[in-house]
């Protein structure tokens, strides 16, 4: 059996063993028995880093196709509910539809336009009068909606969102307007 087939230990040993039978017999003392050690240790970690070496490959993959969701936007309509005096309000609600089969669209954020003035007594006082009405959006609800995939017809209450200031004068009777609201949606799955 040759040395490569023993293993280490008994071949730790029977080198001691050797060196002991020698004439002058080897002595380990305080200061080589640490370095004994040691060289029996750096030992085995030299042998033991050769049996982890591996074989190591990579591939790559051809091309990945990849797309980004559509988001077609959402239907707004709305309506107001009566005609006021000076210091009265009313409420508008909003008709929202999600028109995508795909994705839930949830809504954000509701912001109020303008006021534009359809007609009034005297063209003149057109200016005026879009001065005299408010737009709010305080009155809305603060839980947003989530519509769901091609909801249609989700309605949305804004109180309180047309007022017309208390100080309004007879030079806005009878007179028509119409306003603008901007909302803002999120595509959700």
């Amino acid at each position: 059996m040759s040395n490569a087939d023993i293993p280490y230990c008994q071949l730790i040993s029977r080198w001691y063993s050797a060196v002991q039978r020698q004439d002058k017999p080897m002595r380990i003392t305080a200061k080589t028995k640490p370095v004994l050690i040691i060289a029996a240790a750096g030992t085995l970690l030299g042998i033991g880093g050769f049996a982890i070496a591996a074989f190591v490959q990579s591939t790559t993959t051809g091309p990945v196709g990849g797309s980004a969701e559509s988001f077609s936007p959402v239907t707004v309509t709305g309506a107001q509910t009566g005609t006021l005096l000076p210091g009265e309000s009313a409420y508008v609600t909003l008709t929202l539809t999600n028109p995508n089969t795909n994705v839930k669209a949830k809504l954000t954020s509701i912001t109020p336009g303008v006021a534009a003035i359809d007609s009034v007594s005297d063209p003149a006082d057109a200016a005026y009068c879009q001065g005299q009405i408010v737009l709010s959006t305080t009155g809305a609800d603060p839980l947003f909606p989530t519509l769901a995939v091609s909801e249609a017809n989700y309605p949305f209450k804004l109180t309180d969102a047309v007022t017309l200031k208390p100080d309004t004068d007879n030079r806005c009777q009878a007179m028509t307007f119409h306003t603008t609201w901007t909302a803002q949606f999120e595509a959700v799955r």
